[in-house]
């Protein structure tokens, strides 16, 4: 029997999730470049999620002391 991980899982979920996104997003009847603005929307917002979640974050190197304003 197979056994999956959580992380496996997540996986599976995100691509079936992006699937039915982009499949919806492909019949709708608009503008092309709206169609194309709607379908990467997700995309940036994920990026922006990722990138701000790094920034704060991070831990200082070592012998460094964060400044707290």
């Amino acid at each position: 029997m197979l056994i999956f991980k959580p992380k496996q899982l997540n996986w599976a979920m995100f691509f079936l999730l992006g699937l039915g996104y982009f499949n919806v997003i492909s019949h709708l009847e608009i503008n092309y470049f709206f169609k194309n603005l709607i379908a990467i929307a997700p995309i940036q917002v994920a990026a922006i999620i990722y990138v701000t979640y790094r920034r704060w974050n991070c831990q200082p190197p070592v012998g460094e002391l964060k400044i707290k304003n």
